[in-house]
């Protein structure tokens, strides 16, 4: 079993000064994930490629998320980094090949084949409500599968940022957040899903931070919906009155899917119809496949006894492998795992696999709205 957590630091004030901190506190952890970052550039691409695509993101995301680009100019002070790279390296979906099909008379020239993936990774979402859980609580369960260096560089963060509700996220080295709650009741977690339509645009990895800002479920689903983004996640968002998506998304088209008989899985690939035609390596899915119906009934089988240990358990699970819900891959392992209880907004986080990690508990007290805030 794990014998610590990783590393937490509270932060709060303006978006800047939220910034400064996170640069400050993860100094070290940032600078060796933005080497990592750099080291595993696609195929044919240079990084004066990937500067002149990352300043085209940051143009379309100044215009959209100004106070988002002032948080990460912060972290870029505090960590003394270039804020023009760290910038890039937020931008995820440029380090997949299918952003870089084709030729562009602002980049090397070179035609990258579609191919997988070199980054590979995972994620495993679960979520259940009502007659399905224990009390009827709202739960959410995450698995985060990535290259298996990510694990040094995780942080949980619990951070307020100007009036925002407070939220707490995880960071792997201050390069945005892969999951997460916050005050006002509502969750971020969900999958990478390969697009082939990514173009210049504000990063999903912004879409995230904004969905964690948000002050109701509408404004976390207006996040994923933005006319502007570069690609999407499927993004796995809820709130604490049980209203539960998947919004499986693309750069330029989402599906949401609505919870059914109060349980929800997803994985790595395009489940609706609408949004299949975007998947960018359709014969490399078939894990995703396996994890996704493994979930659903794991999810089917107990249901109405699911609860926050339960569902610590579901995520350890090892059918099929290494390559299983508790990944064990050499190339792509589990590095962390969350469960949310909305209904408590509390919050349970452990790094490594589940099956041997040792989970911490976090909790946030309920966001009251500023004085003028429409109820």
């Amino acid at each position: 079993m794990a014998a610590n957590p990783m590393l937490y630091f509270k932060i709060s004030g303006t978006h800047r000064e939220v910034g400064l901190q996170i640069g400050e506190y993860l100094q070290p952890q940032l600078h060796r994930a933005m080497a990592w970052v750099r080291s595993s550039l696609p195929p044919g691409v240079t990084w004066g490629d990937m500067l002149l695509k990352g300043r085209l993101c940051l143009a379309h995301s100044r215009s959209v998320y100004p106070q988002y680009v002032e948080e990460l100019e912060g972290v870029a002070e505090g960590a003394n980094v270039p804020f023009e790279e760290l910038f890039l390296s937020m931008c995820e979906e440029l380090w997949e090949p299918a952003a870089w099909l084709g030729i562009s008379p602002l980049l090397s020239g070179q035609v990258v084949q579609d191919t997988a993936s070199p980054l590979l990774r995972g994620c495993t979402d679960l979520a259940a409500r009502g007659e399905a859980t224990v009390q009827g609580a709202t739960l959410i369960a995450h698995n985060n599968d990535t290259a298996p260096e990510a694990e040094d560089y995780l942080a949980t963060l619990q951070i307020q940022a100007g009036e925002e509700p407070e939220f707490i996220g995880v960071t792997i080295g201050g390069l945005g957040f892969s999951a997460g709650f916050n005050a006002a009741g509502i969750s971020m977690t969900g999958n990478a899903v390969s697009c082939q339509d990514i173009r210049p645009g504000v990063p999903r990895m912004l879409l995230a931070r904004a969905i964690l800002g948000s002050r109701r479920l509408g404004e976390a689903i207006d996040a994923c919906l933005l006319p502007l983004r570069a690609s999407n996640y499927n993004n796995v968002i809820a709130d604490a009155n049980g209203e539960i998506y998947s919004m499986e998304g693309s750069a330029t088209d989402c599906e949401p899917i609505y919870i059914e008989n109060n349980i929800l899985a997803h994985a790595n690939h395009y489940l609706s119809w609408p949004m299949r035609r975007f998947e960018a390596t359709p014969h490399h899915i078939g894990n995703s496949i396996f994890r996704y119906y493994r979930t659903r009934r794991l999810l089917q089988d107990n249901y109405g006894r699911l609860s926050p240990l339960l569902m610590q358990q579901l995520l350890a699970d090892h059918a099929n492998y290494p390559a299983s819900v508790c990944k064990h891959d050499t190339a792509t392992t589990t590095t962390f795992s969350i469960i949310i209880n909305l209904d408590e907004r509390r919050a349970w986080i452990g790094s490594g696999r589940p099956c041997q990690t040792t989970y911490y508990e976090h909790a946030l007290e309920p966001w009251t709205p500023p004085r003028g805030w429409p109820r």
